[in-house]
């Protein structure tokens, strides 16, 4: 069956030759026929689909194809593809890592087929995301003692990633059977449109060179690409900080509210915030000592051990890591840094980072130097710091003024409030400047305003809550060359107190109305 136009079943993403990739694949495996049905619904992430071709002695294998999305030119998801390819290659070849087998794959549309892809093998068992239930905070959910036996399990992964190293930092690519570092294709290099920056991609022959660059892509990322939902001062708030998923969900919707005003995250004041945010970290990562055990090497690194890529059997025993996309090597402190789960922008809870540390101890070699076993403890219980650092350079995260804060107080102490350097950092002319010129890329005002009447229609008593907390915030003047004085003497964070206060407030007005109501009708009978 060659390609069609139809947008159903295994060709709903992409038009390809079905007949040629079971050619390929039967070839292969010395001939046995294989099938791909034609109207499998195709599976699909966010950069990839994958269907599933199946062999007439029950073998099956997944052909995963990158998505033709504006948001990743073709070239750039070739590259992507190229390099898990090899990085898979480089695991099977070089650990008992468990990952799926490459047995074949092409990074261009120049085949055969039609389309790039990678055949591989099936994943065994069943991603975490089946079990963990995630998507709500406040349901019942796997319980510790399972999710403390795959964090140690993914430890002890830790540990023999750490132990794959290279001498530069970058993404391994296959030449004629052989493995290269080349440029770092990390999600902070890449991700959020940042592979259009122009900016160092290495490969990196230190972590300097590596900060740097991310510290640029950041820079570059605030003063001109979509930085939506992260909005600096305002955090979106989050399941654990509330007593339910009513209150979160209120708190959600005042925030939504708050940021509607004046259009604040994609508009000027949250960028120049974003630029100060990326000043202030390439400072501090010139005499900020991470905590690393063998500095000068740098180890591989799953760029996104999430729920969704951890596979795992019925007894919660890991059965396989899938996608290894934006794969690169990395500064040791990164990799000694507890998982993002249940996805990669969520800081772990302090009960499930002990048998994380407790798993990468135990697979150490008892062989090993003891005074080793203690440095690489103590460097598990740092690794917050570079989790934070990571997270903020990437933009992947939407409590960035936490991660800051926690980057801040690790290499600032006491030493300087960091409410009062970003207040100091807003009266520079440098970034005065700055605000001017990128405010002429802002939407047009009379379009804000339209904006927030679509959004507030028949919402008046919450869009005059949004507009007082704006004042209060003193928005409109945060990068102002100074006329008048400052409403605040402090900055302005939009906080779970602020909002959990303002919901207080709400229900209060709103019970007083409840009670004022009836008496306004009885005295006016």
């Amino acid at each position: 069956m060659s390609a069609k136009s139809s947008s159903d079943g295994v060709f709903l993403y992409r038009n390809f030759d079905l007949q040629a990739l079971c050619r390929r694949a039967s070839a292969l495996r010395q001939g046995i026929p294989c099938a791909c049905d034609p109207e499998q619904h195709p599976a699909s992430g966010s950069f990839n689909w994958a269907v599933f071709i199946s062999f007439e002695d029950g073998v099956q294998w997944v052909v995963r194809v990158p998505h033709l999305r504006s948001f990743m030119p073709d070239e750039q998801a070739e590259k992507l593809l190229a390099s898990e390819a090899a990085t898979l290659r480089y695991l099977k070849a070089h650990s008992d890592i468990p990952v799926p087998e490459v047995y074949d794959y092409c990074a261009s549309s120049d085949n055969d087929i039609g389309v790039p892809f990678i055949f591989m093998s099936e994943a065994p068992g069943r991603p975490l995301s089946k079990v963990w239930k995630a998507f709500d905070a406040f349901q019942p959910c796997l319980e510790t003692a399972k999710k403390a036996k795959i964090l140690s399990q993914l430890g002890a992964i830790s540990w023999k990633l750490s132990q794959l190293r290279f001498d530069k930092i970058g993404s391994l690519f296959e030449e004629a059977g052989s493995f290269e570092l080349k440029e770092c294709l990390s999600r902070g290099h890449m991700l959020h449109g940042r592979y259009l920056l122009e900016i160092p991609r290495g490969p990196f022959v230190s972590e300097t060179e590596f900060y740097d660059s991310l510290v640029s892509a950041l820079s570059e990322h605030a003063e001109g690409l979509q930085i939506s939902p992260n909005c600096f001062v305002a955090p979106i708030p989050t399941p654990g900080e509330y007593q339910s998923s009513t209150q979160c969900k209120k708190a959600v919707n005042l925030w939504n509210d708050f940021v509607t005003v004046g259009n604040k995250i994609d508009t000027a004041n949250n960028r120049v915030d974003y630029v100060v945010v990326a000043d202030a970290l390439r400072d501090i990562l010139r005499t900020l000592e991470l905590p690393a055990v063998n500095p000068g090497t740098f180890p591989l690194h799953h760029p996104d051990l999430s729920v969704n890529n951890i596979f795992v059997d019925d007894d919660c025993n890991i059965t396989c890591l899938i996608d290894w996309g934006f794969a690169s090597s990395i500064p040791e402190a990164m990799l000694l840094t507890m998982p993002g789960l249940p996805q990669y922008g969520d800081e772990l809870c302090s009960e499930l980072q002990t048998p994380f540390i407790d798993g990468f101890i135990a697979a150490i070699p008892e062989s090993t130097d003891q005074k080793l076993f203690q440095k690489y403890r103590e460097s598990l219980e740092l690794g917050q710091v570079a989790w934070a650092l990571s997270r903020l350079l990437s933009l992947d995260s939407i409590r960035d003024y936490n991660l800051f804060a926690t980057v801040w107080q690790f290499a600032r102490g006491s030493g300087q409030d960091m409410g009062q350097y970003f207040l100091q950092q807003r009266c520079l002319p440098h970034y005065i400047n700055l605000y001017n010129e990128v405010q002429e890329e802002d939407p047009p005002i009379l379009k804000i305003e339209e904006e927030e009447k679509d959004y507030f229609r028949d919402r008046d008593f919450r869009k005059t809550i949004a507009m007082k907390l704006t004042l209060v915030s003193d928005w409109k003047r945060q990068y102002a060359a100074s006329q008048e004085p400052s409403l605040r003497e402090n900055l302005f964070v939009a906080s779970p107190e602020l909002w959990k206060w303002v919901h207080l407030f709400v229900q209060d007005w709103e019970e007083m109305l409840d009670m004022s109501i009836p008496k306004i009708r009885a005295e006016s009978e």
